[in-house]
């Protein structure tokens, strides 16, 4: 799994950002780049390490800028602690969940498209963040 971590002013690590792969049969086209076929289920994962002066300000200002989604309510952020809220909405048609979380040392966002509506955006966002960051030993 690859690691990213990011240092204060003295070196001193604050957090790693990793990346998680669920083992799938994919296939590559020119024109689509790698997919799965007859899925057009898409999740995506952003996220920073550094400082975040104020977590609960950052998480207003991610929603803020996502003006289709709406609905957005805290959500238990998952072991690693920090604040999370998840939101829905729909894009170009289809439906879009996300879920984001902030902490004192990392800023994340999860896309989760075209899954089901009966789908637990929150429950997944927490498996994700917690395959994905892990604090600096």
């Amino acid at each position: 799994m690859p690691v990213t971590t990011a240092t204060e002013g003295d070196g001193e690590p604050l957090s790693a950002l990793g990346t998680a792969y669920i083992p799938v049969e994919e296939e590559y086209s020119a024109e689509l780049g790698l997919y799965r076929p007859d899925d057009d289920r898409v999740v995506l994962l952003s996220g920073v390490s550094g400082t975040v002066a104020d977590p609960e300000r950052t998480l207003d200002l991610v929603f803020t800028r996502l003006t289709a989604i709406s609905g957005v309510t805290p959500v238990p952020p998952g072991p690693l602690g920090g604040s999370a809220r998840c939101g829905d909405g729909r894009s170009r048609g289809v439906r879009v969940d996300v879920c984001a979380w902030a902490d004192r040392h990392t800023l994340g966002i999860v896309h989760l498209t075209d899954f089901p509506q009966t789908t637990h955006p929150e429950e997944i966002f927490r498996q994700i963040r917690a395959q994905t960051e892990h604090p600096v030993p």
